[in-house]
């Protein structure tokens, strides 16, 4: 069986390209870029998997650069933009030079939702172009498996407030198609501070009104995370 599926997008394989340096890494077509890990209880299940996933991305969907391996140094070079795609992003966007205003680590933001497989490509795409029309560099992957999917967005010290706006409404409509086609604010970071908003969206008035109920009845004096979530009322204001 499938064991992995990540997709990269256009930007994310051109990051991985201009991380490439004096490497035995070679640069790759900049397409938006699938990966698989096959697992079985034998070689013979793993290459017909195998067998079948090339013939649906090459032969059905007319794919290019199918490229496999067994040995595990192999398999490295062959997963190395995936396994790097952080710290290129960052890098993509002035990480490392000398002037300081680069990004880092800190000023990363990292956000993401969960589709319905049957939605995954168009949300994906979609987001892929929101970025290119409002002129925001960031990098967008996708654990197929399971519909989730992320943007890497790097800030800069010297980003202006306009597009700082632009990459906070990138987010935005990434998170509103996600309800619109059923599904979740988040997969794997969280709700937070920045994404409560949304999920009366979700689960309506009475969902959150749930949510602030079971959040009283364990943390009356809301000191567990306060603000997140969900707002809780103590009697002297909202908590938010």
């Amino acid at each position: 069986p499938v064991s992995r599926i990540e997709l990269l997008d256009e930007m994310s394989i051109r990051a991985f390209n201009q991380s490439v340096k004096n490497e035995e890494l070679k640069p790759m077509d900049e397409k938006a870029t699938l990966f698989f890990e096959f697992a079985g209880h034998s070689e013979s299940s793993v290459m017909a998997d195998l067998s079948a996933a090339r013939a649906v991305c090459v032969d059905d969907f007319e794919g290019s650069n199918f490229v496999s391996a067994t040995d595990e140094t192999t398999r490295s070079k062959v997963w190395a933009a995936r396994h790097r795609l952080y710290y290129s992003s960052i890098a993509l966007r002035g990480g490392g030079d000398d002037d300081g205003n680069g990004a880092t680590s800190q000023s990363t933001i990292v956000t993401d939702v969960c589709v319905p497989f049957s939605s995954f490509a168009d949300i994906v795409s979609a987001t892929a172009e929101d970025l290119r029309d409002m002129g925001v560099f960031g990098t967008v992957f996708g654990h197929c498996g399971d519909g989730n999917y992320h943007a890497i967005l790097p800030l800069r010290s010297d980003d202006t407030e306009e597009y700082k706006d632009k990459v906070f409404k990138v987010i935005e409509l990434m998170t509103e198609r996600a309800i619109s086609v059923g599904g979740s604010v988040t997969g794997e970071h969280g709700v937070g501070y920045g994404k409560k908003k949304f999920l009366e969206q979700m689960y309506g008035a009475a969902g959150v009104s749930l949510m602030q109920t079971i959040k009283t009845s364990i943390d009356p004096w809301c000191i567990m995370n306060p603000g997140k979530i969900v707002d809780v009322d103590l009697g002297l204001g909202a908590i938010k």
